[in-house]
This record gives C-alpha cells, structure tokens and sequence, in this order.
C-alpha cells in the first residue's frame, strides 16, 4: 500500500513547453505511470487553452483539476509566474472531483449543494476525510457557496477552499476542470480512503481599539455601526484616507487594516478585506456579515504573519495523531504576499521545520480562503477568511 507524490514546475517562456516540463517534471518525481489526481496551478501568464491539453494528452485519464493564482508556492521558492503540477498516486488515498458553472447567473448556495454532490457521486462509497474546493475569487456572496456544501457534506466536516485570482487584474482568473477551462465556476476534490489529514488555518491580525457593534447588514455590506454610518469606524481612524477605498481594488489601507468580525467563540475573528464604500457610507466587504456582532479594525504585522504560519502547521500536524506527512498543501491569501515581500518565504521555511525538510510542499495564493477554526472539542465549522494562511497535510 503506497501513495507517491509528485510536484513539477515550469517557467519556460513557451506556453506549451512550460506545461510538458512541469508534468513530466512531476511524473518523474512521481515514479509510477499510474496517475490518480492532479492539481494545476498557473500564473495568468500562460494561456491555460493551451497548456491544459498538453497536460491532458500527458496524464489522459487523471482526475484533473487546478485554477489560477497570484504565486505559486513550492518547497524552495515562492514563484509569481510559472505553472506547477502536483500529481498523486496512491492505493490508499480515494479522490472524487466534480464541478459547477456559471454560477454568477445561478443561486449560489444551490450551486454549492450541486458541487457537493457531484464530487461525492464520483468519489464512491470510501471513507471521506476532507473537501477543497477552489472557485472565481471574485464572485460576489461567495459564502453562500460554502453554505451549499455544507448542506451536504456537514458544518464540522472539514472543508478547505481558494479563491482563483490573478494578482490583483481582477479579470483574468480561471477554474480548471479535466479538460476544460472555466470562469464563474467552483471545482471541488473529495479526498477520503486509508489517510488521514490534518488542517490548521490562522491569520495573525490583532484588534485595536475598543469592540463595535454592526447594527445592520445584509450579505457583506455593512450598512451602520454603532448606529453610524459604517465608514464612520475608518474616517475615525484615516481621515480622509478613506476615499482610497474607492479605487474598485483593494487598496494599501484594506491590506493592512482590515475588519475582523468576533465569532461564535467570542476568541476568534472573521478577517473580512473591505472592496469598497457606497456613496451611504455603507462599507462592502469580501465575505458574510453577520448583524449584531462586535467588530475591530486589524493590525497585522509581518512577525504576527509568521507566527500564525507557525501555529497553523501545528495545528495541521497535531491533528494527524502522530502520522507523518507525505504532502503539505498551503493556501495563503494574495494579500500576505504583498505585505510580506521578500519575507514571505520565511513562512514556508517555519513550515517546512516542524513537517520536516523533506516533506513535498505546494500552494497557491488565493483571493479568499476557506477553512475550519479550532477549538478544544475539535474541528468547528468552516467559514469564509480573508488575509489568512491555510495548512493541509495529507498522510
């Protein structure tokens, strides 16, 4: 019984040269000619109508799926252009995968439940361990998503997902589905049989000043705080910096100072990046808002970045019950890279200590993450996060 992991990566300047090296780069690694799944991972300088059939004649009856994302993060380097393969093999480890399209024109949680279902339907009656998912960064409400999947697969059944996105173009991201290309598309891999996995997500950002309270809102717009207009909280603060928050992009302001929401276990908060601010002061958000909760402005850091890289690993490693892992799978929001700089891979290196140094490692930065918080009794429901770092380790 074995399962062999495979990572290739590419940054020839040839579209179709840079696909095949990266998959047989992996292939190689892998060692076997038997291939059960596959994650694509592009910066949008490739053509991915051209690089998926190349990969696709080369792996043929693969389970394939992969979208685009602002860096590539693998065991040595961090990479903002290239496209990297991670190919499995394993008669352990059982994948199901399935997709949705058009979800922009679609009820979005019934497209979650439908996503849901398709990848259980494929992936049979074997013992299910985990969901990852990735879908368009940039739909709106894509939380809704998240509430359609766990209808089916359950609230505390770990569910990890991304958000596909092309380093801040906000136009060019794409959903990768076997041998198709997508937009407005959530593709979704159920991993489960003789494995374990273990899951740790973290985003470092502290409170400051004193708790607010969110009067009204509805979907992510908050509408008043504390019986205020809602850009009240950053005009108190940034004057008449808040007008940056108008660019239709996420300004240096949003990176660094986002919201966080208090949730359930009153420890913990929802990092929500803040896209824009309506003509009423209502702020929109990238992510759910739930009225009457406290709310802060944040304060990140790039020690406090680190240090939660550091306990999300923990917190992946401790809940493989003492197994080792043969892949670790990182998804980070875009918004990291960019505060962090030059600093980024000390994360990676702080992951790579406590996992081991020959452990695989591959990752993506993302345009929302998906993950579950921790707490004493276990793994707790999943929710939409912003500027968070994601650990997925796979025995």
């Amino acid at each position: 019984m074995t399962t062999s992991i495979g990572i290739g990566f590419s940054q020839d300047i040839d579209t179709k040269k840079a696909a095949e090296e990266a998959v047989l780069t992996a292939l190689h690694q892998l060692g076997s000619q038997k291939s059960d799944c596959a994650i694509i991972l592009s910066s949008i300088h490739y053509d991915a109508q051209e690089t998926l059939p190349v990969i696709n004649n080369i792996l043929k009856k693969t389970k394939i799926i992969g979208c685009s994302t602002a860096g590539i993060i693998l065991s040595d380097s961090i990479k903002t252009r290239g496209i990297a393969v991670l190919i499995i093999s394993s008669e352990d480890i059982k994948f199901g995968i399935g997709s949705v399209s058009n979800i922009n024109t679609q009820d979005m949680k019934q497209s979650g439940t439908i996503l849901a279902q398709n990848c259980i339907t494929d992936f049979g009656r074997h013992r299910r361990h985990a969901f990852l998912f990735f879908m368009d960064g940039y739909l709106r409400n894509n939380y809704l998503l998240l509430n359609g999947i766990q209808d089916i697969v359950g609230n505390v059944f770990p569910t990890v997902g991304a958000g596909s996105c092309d380093d801040f173009y906000f136009k060019n991201n794409f959903q990768i589905f076997k041998n198709r290309i997508y937009k407005n598309a959530a593709i979704g891999l159920m991993i489960g049989g003789e494995t374990t996995i273990g899951v740790g997500g973290r985003h470092g950002w502290r409170p400051v000043g004193k708790p607010r309270i969110i009067d009204h809102a509805s979907g992510n717009v908050i509408k008043t705080i504390d019986e205020k207009r809602a850009s009240s909280l950053y005009l108190e603060y940034f004057g008449s910096q808040i007008r940056a928050l108008k660019a239709g992009h996420l300004s240096q302001i949003a990176i660094l100072y986002p919201l966080g929401v208090v949730v359930e276990s009153g420890k913990e908060y929802l990092i929500r990046n803040v896209v824009d601010v309506m003509p009423d002061g209502s702020i929109v958000c990238q992510g759910d808002i739930p009225e009457k909760s406290e709310v802060h402005i944040m304060l990140g850091s790039k020690d406090a970045c680190k240090q939660a890289a550091i306990d999300a690993a923990n917190e992946a490693k401790q809940n493989l019950l003492g197994k080792q892992a043969k892949l670790i799978f990182i998804i980070e929001c875009m918004t990291r890279l960019k505060l962090l700089g030059r600093k980024a891979f000390e994360e990676i290196e702080e992951i790579k200590s406590i996992f081991g140094h020959d452990v695989p490692i591959i990752g993506m930065y993302a345009n929302g993450e998906i993950c579950p918080f921790q707490s004493k009794a276990g793994i707790t429901k999943s929710h939409y996060q912003n500027e968070s770092i994601i650990v997925l380790a796979i025995t």
